[in-house]
């Protein structure tokens, strides 16, 4: 039974990698920021998260709050990010979208609706939610594992 679900996990990757790969050709123009793997995936959170803090960011990256302050610095010094003062709660930094990051967040909002009309138009809602669905259960079947650990 277990080697089924190997299989299929295998597969599964494989069809992830292959599906990043072609979205990754439709958004070439993100290519020209040179963004570390790290620094585009923590540069993406901000985007759909602006105003988190670098305690928010490592705890969902599962890294080191150093960690985040080294990714965070790089991508503030390339206007990326800006940091502000929580009104709230002064001894906390609010992370939001600096000029280049609003650039960037603008390419990917692009290239989705480029993505969206030229190939995801062509699959039927329901079969895109089913996915959907399914994604979310093996995402949060994963998270109250590690919650566990």
């Amino acid at each position: 039974m277990l080697e089924e679900y190997q299989k299929l996990v295998n597969e599964l990757n494989e069809v992830l990698n292959e599906y990043y790969v072609f979205y990754n050709k439709g958004a070439k123009k993100l290519d020209e920021y040179h963004l570390s793997v790290q620094q585009e995936n923590i540069l993406l959170y901000v985007v759909q998260n602006e105003g988190i803090t670098v305690n928010e960011i490592a705890e969902n990256f599962s890294i080191t709050k150093s960690a985040v302050s080294q990714v965070l610095t790089h991508l503030e010094d390339r206007k990326f990010i800006r940091r502000k003062s929580n009104p709230d709660d002064r001894r906390e930094t609010l992370i939001l979208l600096g000029e280049e990051g609003k650039k960037y967040a603008h390419l990917i909002s692009e290239a989705d609706a480029a993505f969206v009309k030229q190939y995801f138009s062509h699959i039927e809602v329901e079969d895109l939610k089913q996915v959907l669905l399914t994604m979310k259960k093996i995402n949060r079947v994963i998270k109250q594992s590690n919650n566990k650990a």
